[in-house]
């Protein structure tokens, strides 16, 4: 997921305003995002974490990858499609580590 949402990013300020920007590009990343969202989602299904009982690597990437679409994909609702990510999302956010590193814009 934060390989599209990168490389979608990426396309939308890299050149000034519509010069080579290809929206088609945008769109299909943001499309591979949207897809990524549902897997997780479907992943996790009502488990508190993503393996196991207890907070683990695949945990902590799942948060880096939402809290980056908080960061800079604002507009994407992603709480209110995936509620479950949404519980997991504020597991995390409540941890110091994660609060640590909460980038300014």
């Amino acid at each position: 997921m934060l390989d599209a949402a990168i490389a979608a990013r990426l396309e939308a300020n890299w050149a000034p305003r519509g010069e080579y920007r290809s929206q088609a590009w945008i769109d299909r990343n943001m499309s591979r995002v949207s897809a990524s969202l549902k897997a997780m989602s479907r992943g996790l299904g009502e488990k508190p974490w993503c393996a196991g009982l207890h907070m683990s690597l695949g945990d902590i990437a799942v948060g880096c990858a939402l809290f980056y679409l908080d960061f800079r994909f604002a507009h994407i609702d992603w709480r209110g499609e995936h509620t479950n990510l949404a519980r997991l999302a504020e597991k995390l956010a409540a941890r110091k580590s994660f609060i640590d590193t909460v980038p300014t814009p």
